[in-house]
């Protein structure tokens, strides 16, 4: 690998993975980003939940086209995976002052270019769903986001988690340590508002959310998300459920397809930027080329990052890290997302799960062939203004 490479291997998904990216860039390239079920209305990028840079989409919208099985077809495990006519909550929130929850569905808004239903169902649902058929889910479980909320304090704490090894029994634990590019993953914190039982952050900051490729602390990749915005989102079921489960949008295999039914109602929405310049950081092994190349649809340089002239790379995005704004300064790019949440088990990792337990991961710069990075902290203010 070339110098530098190694350094800050973050990863856009809202977002998703390295795997993300990839198939991004070959669906670019290969036109198998064609889903035979297109609605007429949005192309790739389909239905009423694809939304401008700096806004959010509605917590509950749907792009499916609602052609839903007439019978129930999988048979889920109720004692085991929760209520199948709620959420499949794992645990009980209920009586509880703090609640903790783990996104159970990912549905991207924000940029187009990952916003595909074939990305989505192929690469982000696939690594978020456990790999659980008996719960109607046959993923990965790879990518956890966690959501713990105090409703006394009026707090969020939020952030990435390593896979865990007992996710019904044990549950999970917030990551907590340093990459081997010193990129410091930590949960964040932000001060939330209710109406209700529906929430909203009332803070912008940074979240380095890891995303991993095993349990090995070492295979996080990380996606950094600045300006971080949490809206909408509606507790139920006594604080279980941040949405609920569609059991007839599963096949008798217990899959299902996005596109004709949505398996998960969301009640909840997210978003948040990352700049072009920091998306050139993020360097893709793969595909031998950054996350700038892919979004900006661009030629890669020699060193597979997007191509500068006079120092500086001249491709826009669509936002702008400046005066956060849409159409401004252009040297960004949104994010957006909806999601869904159930309950789950959060226990304190520290000692005895390497990813939660605030340490150094691997030797720094072991990657890149060069110098590490210097320290990248997680969650500082960007500004304390309250969403709109």
């Amino acid at each position: 690998m070339k110098k530098g490479h190694g350094r800050a291997r973050v990863v856009l998904a809202t977002l998703g993975i390295a795997a993300l990216v990839a198939v991004v860039a070959g669906a670019v390239s290969a036109g198998c980003a064609e889903d035979e079920h297109r609605r007429s209305d949005g192309g790739d990028v389909v239905g009423g939940c694809s939304v401008k840079a700096g806004e959010l989409p509605a917590p509950n919208c749907d792009n499916a086209s609602n052609d839903c099985p007439t019978e129930l077809a999988c048979s889920i495990n109720e004692a085991k995976c929760g209520s199948a006519s709620t959420c499949l909550p794992i645990a009980d929130n209920k009586g509880k002052a703090v609640i903790d929850l783990r996104m159970r569905r990912l549905n991207v808004a924000a940029p187009k270019a990952l916003a595909q239903q074939f990305i989505q169902k192929t690469v982000v649902t696939t690594n978020i769903d456990l790999a659980a058929r008996e719960c109607g889910e046959k993923g990965k479980g790879l990518f956890t986001w966690l959501l713990r909320v105090d409703r006394q304090n009026n707090t969020l704490t939020t952030g990435g988690a390593p896979p865990s090894d007992d996710p019904f029994g044990k549950g999970f634990c917030f990551a907590s340590f340093t990459t081997a590019d010193n990129i410091v993953i930590s949960p964040l914190q932000t001060a939330i508002a209710f109406e209700g039982d529906t929430f909203k952050s009332t803070e912008k900051k940074r979240l380095n959310v890891p995303i991993f490729l095993s349990a090995d602390p070492k295979s996080a990749i990380v996606l950094p998300i600045t300006d971080v915005v949490i809206q909408g989102v509606t507790l139920s079921e006594g604080g279980n459920c941040v949405g609920k489960l569609n059991p007839a949008a599963l096949s008798s295999d217990c899959g299902d397809d996005p596109a004709l039914c949505s398996k998960w109602k969301t009640a909840a929405a997210l978003g948040g930027y990352i700049t072009i310049e920091e998306a050139d950081q993020v360097y893709i092994q793969d595909l031998s080329q950054s996350l700038c190349v892919v979004l900006t649809q661009s030629s890669k340089g020699p060193d597979g990052r997007c191509v500068r002239q006079g120092g500086k790379i001249p491709f826009e995005g669509d936002y702008c890290s400046k005066d956060k704004q849409a159409g401004s300064c252009k040297d960004s790019f949104w994010m957006a997302a909806t999601f869904a949440a159930s309950a789950v088990k959060v226990f304190d990792g520290k000692g005895s799960v390497a990813a939660c337990s605030g340490g150094g991961v691997g030797d720094a710069g072991a990657d890149s062939g060069g110098d590490a990075a210097p320290p990248v902290e997680a969650g500082p203010d960007a500004s304390d203004a309250s969403p709109d």
